[in-house]
């Protein structure tokens, strides 16, 4: 199946227009995920701007791969020279930040607005620290998260 969804990437790459050197795939070991990673020189117009193409991208082929695999298919994500790896860490970062000031604080608190894919990487590392909780609030643009210190 690995094969078979990179290569409706790299059709959909084409018929988009996109131009890219290469796309391969991993599995990330942490949670099981099919990593399809894409080599591209022009890659600005893979990302766009702060993600949001390669957000849409992945999307797109999500829905595509629901058409073509009715009965389900593996968790994948798609990433372009590297940039939601880097994303990740930096997203992950900032989470570990604000739960260190939940903790000490004693309170809750809140982030800065993002999208479903960031709100779900700070959930996840939230997750593995059981004197936390964290909630996704607001609507539309203005969704965030917020960390909170659970009572001993």
């Amino acid at each position: 199946m690995e094969t078979e969804i990179k290569k409706i990437i790299e059709e959909f790459l084409n018929k988009a227009g996109f131009s890219f050197k290469n796309v391969s795939s991993d599995v990330d070991m942490n949670n099981g995920t099919i990593v399809f990673s894409i080599e591209s020189d022009d890659s600005r117009h893979l990302i766009g701007k702060n993600g949001e193409n390669l957000f849409n991208i992945s999307y797109i082929i999500k829905r595509i791969l629901d058409k073509r695999f009715p009965d389900g298919f593996p968790k994948i994500s798609i990433d372009v020279n590297n940039y939601n790896k880097t994303r990740i860490e930096k997203i992950k970062t900032i989470a570990h930040m604000m739960a260190e000031r939940a903790r000490f604080f004693k309170s809750k608190v809140s982030l800065d607005p993002m999208n479903s894919f960031e709100r779900m990487v700070v959930h996840e590392y939230v997750a593995n620290h059981p004197d936390l909780k964290s909630e996704s609030e607001g609507f539309g643009p203005t969704r965030h998260v917020t960390i909170s210190h659970v009572k001993e």
